[in-house]
Order: C-alpha cells, then sequence, then structure tokens
C-alpha cells in the first residue's frame, strides 16, 4: 500500500514538472520597423558634392533621400491646426487625385516685368513707338527646399484672429488661434517666408526669430501695447526664413506649476531690433495645458473661446451681479432712512387715492345702464318699527 502511494505521489511529480516545463515560454525578441535613416550623397548646383544626413523631428523625417522614380502619389506631410503632423497619400479616384501634393501657384516664385520694343519684337500689330510689357516668373532654388516633405504656408492658408475674427493671421498658418497644445508634445509652427522683405528692396530676409510670451486672462489684451508684455520665456534663437517651419518642443517646465497658460507667439524678422520689436505686430494666441481636459467642451464655452474669453473672467462678473444688487439696495435704504424727515409725499397720497375713487364715465354711457335714470345721490330710506313705514 505504501509502495502504491509512493508510485503515485512520483507520477504527479513528474507530471507536474512535464507541465511547468511545457508553460515556461522564451520572450520573442523585439522587433522594430522603423530605421534609423542614413546620410546620402548627391551633387548640387551641377558639379558641387554634398552628403546629406536625415534626420527624425516628431515623427517626420527631414532630408530623406528621394525615391529613383517617382509618379506623383508619393506621401507627403499635412499639418493639423494645432501643428500636429498628418500623413497624406495620394490616390487616384474616378479619375481624380484625393490628396493630392500641394500646389503653391506662384507663391514662392519671382516675378519681373520685362518690356520690348518694336525692334525686339516686330509684332505685325505692334505700333513702332509701342512699348510690350510681360510678366515673367523665376523658380525659386529648391535645393534645400525639396528637403522639407510639410506643407508649406501661404497666404491661401492664412486664418482670421481675434475677438471679432478679422484680423489675419499673416504670416502664420499654425497653429491656429486659441488651440490648445499639451505640455511635452512637439508642434510645427509654419509661416509663410516671403512675408518679410527688406524696405529698401524686393529681398526677403533671411533671418527671423520666435518669442514666447505669456498673456494675462483677459479679453482686454487684444488690444495691449508692447509695454504690457513681460520679457519673453522662450525665444528660438536666430532660424532660416527660407525654411517657413519650426518644430516647437513645449516642456512642462513652460507652466510654471500651473495647469494651463495662455502663450502669445510672435515672429521678429532680423532687420527689426529689440527695442522696435513690437510682439503685437505680428502674433497668434494659443493654451498651453499640461493634460487632455476631461470635460467636453459646451458650444457656450466654444462661442466664449472663440472670442477670447477662455478664462474664469465671464464667471467673476456672473457672480459679482448679485453682490452689486445687494450694495445698491443697502444703499437706497439708508439713504431714504436719512431723508425720512425732509420728503413730503401728501400730495402723491392724495393723488393716488383720488385715482383709486375716480369713476371713469357715466353709468348711461354703457350699454347696459342705459335705461337706468342716474339720480343724484340721496341717502337711503329708513323704516321705523312702529309704523313700518319709510322715512
Amino acid at each position: 500500500m505504501i509502495v502504491s502511494q509512493s508510485i503515485t505521489l512520483l507520477l504527479l511529480a513528474w507530471l507536474s514538472a512535464v507541465d511547468a516545463r511545457k508553460n515556461i515560454v522564451k520572450p520573442k525578441e523585439k522587433t522594430t520597423t522603423s530605421e534609423i535613416p542614413k546620410p546620402w550623397r548627391r551633387t548640387i548646383y551641377s558639379n558641387e558634392k554634398e552628403i546629406v544626413t536625415p534626420t527624425v523631428i516628431a515623427g517626420v523625417t527631414f532630408s530623406a533621400k528621394p525615391p529613383a522614380t517617382t509618379n506623383g502619389l508619393e506621401p507627403w506631410i499635412s499639418l493639423d491646426q494645432s501643428g500636429n503632423p498628418k500623413t497624406k497619400r495620394p490616390q487616384i479616384k474616378g479619375g481624380k487625385t484625393v490628396n493630392p501634393r500641394p500646389d503653391y501657384s506662384t507663391y514662392f516664385k519671382s516675378v519681373a516685368t520685362k518690356t520690348f520694343s518694336y525692334d525686339e519684337l516686330k509684332a505685325h500689330n505692334m505700333e513702332e513707338d509701342e512699348v510690350y510689357e510681360e510678366l515673367t516668373f523665376t523658380d525659386e532654388d529648391d535645393t534645400y527646399v525639396s528637403l522639407n516633405p510639410i506643407i508649406r504656408c501661404t497666404p491661401q492658408r492664412y486664418f482670421n484672429k481675434g475677438p471679432a475674427g478679422d484680423i489675419s493671421s499673416e504670416p502664420f498658418c499654425t497653429p491656429r488661434e486659441n488651440k490648445e497644445l499639451k505640455a511635452g508634445n512637439t508642434y510645427f509652427v509654419s509661416w509663410y517666408t516671403r512675408f518679410f522683405q527688406y524696405p529698401d528692396s524686393d529681398k526677403t530676409v533671411e533671418n527671423v526669430q520666435l518669442h514666447l510670451f505669456y498673456l494675462k486672462e483677459s479679453v482686454y489684451e487684444k488690444g495691449l501695447k508692447k509695454r504690457d508684455l513681460k520679457a519673453a520665456f522662450f525665444s528660438s534663437g536666430w532660424l532660416k526664413n527660407v525654411d517657413g517651419i519650426y518644430p516647437l518642443e513645449l516642456t512642462a517646465d513652460f507652466l510654471d506649476g500651473a495647469f494651463d497658460k495662455k502663450v502669445l507667439l510672435a515672429i521678429q524678422p532680423e532687420n527689426i531690433n529689440d527695442e522696435d520689436f513690437n510682439p503685437w505686430e505680428h502674433y497668434v494666441v494659443f493654451r498651453m495645458i499640461k493634460g487632455s481636459r476631461v470635460a467636453k467642451t459646451t458650444k457656450q464655452q466654444k462661442a466664449l473661446q472663440d472670442a477670447g474669453i477662455s478664462d474664469d473672467t465671464w464667471y467673476y462678473v456672473a457672480l459679482s451681479i448679485p453682490t452689486v444688487v445687494v450694495i445698491a439696495c443697502v444703499v437706497m435704504y439708508f439713504f431714504l432712512y436719512l431723508n425720512k424727515n425732509h420728503r413730503d409725499i401728501h400730495d402723491v397720497k392724495d393723488f393716488a387715492i383720488n385715482q383709486r375713487r375716480r369713476v371713469l364715465g357715466k353709468f348711461k354711457d354703457f350699454k347696459k345702464y342705459k335705461k337706468i335714470n342716474n339720480r343724484p345721490y340721496s341717502e337711503l330710506p329708513t323704516h321705523t318699527k312702529k309704523t313700518g313705514k319709510q322715512n
């Protein structure tokens, strides 16, 4: 009996060991589909050799090696209203291209006016003293611009800002006005590179600088001046204007311990010195938040945000109204109490009593009482108990 029990226990132990051995699964090696882009070489300006090193920012690869062959359906990067990158893949459906690459028309071309005399053209319908003018467009140098896969900012993509929505966002395209940008993320600020030009020529400025300012929670600050802003808490340093884009990394330090802050983003061209620079001239306002908001924004709150009232000012005004009413009532009470011996309302009381006793019209004027003789008032007849006759 003891031997059989021992054999049974040994079998159970052996089966448990087998099961335990089977349950052990070796972890699979982690694999990733993303590869670090490798440098590549190219020839620019006919005979100049160059090594290009790609960089990845916020999931977007800049300076990537172009494909050997193209068909116009290559993916490109768009930006949403906050400045987040979104990949667009062109497709042909029903003979039309869906999500086509952006067409910049003549926004980045140089325009010049060329004149031709009669001797130069020899046109049969041209007078000998006539001059013909023609506009010519020259493509920009895209040697380095072509390495940027993100959509470029043009005046066609400007938006309206301000409380009444009647102020152009020039030169900014992203981010949009009053958008909420989360700390810890990177957003692409984009602007139109041909906007800033030197006053004495048509040449575009080479460098610009971005600044961030804290903005007080008030809609009235839309009209404030430079002196009403404190020093910028962030500056990008001088950037190449031709790029027209900057990856703005919002760190938690920018919030300075708060949950959210209103921020003014301004751009400064190199031909404007620090003393003459006015952040309110070319700016866009956004709200920086620590994390996602749990509460859903109502239509009324969205309307207030679009009008620039995105803080607690509206609630403070609403709460102050009952207080103002109470104070007014208390002041009125003390005013009447102090002047109680200096006011005479006898005439007012008599006028009110007469108004209550007044009879509008005569009884004979009413249809119901036309047959009644409206006699003057006389005392009612009285009866005596002895005779029972009227007196």
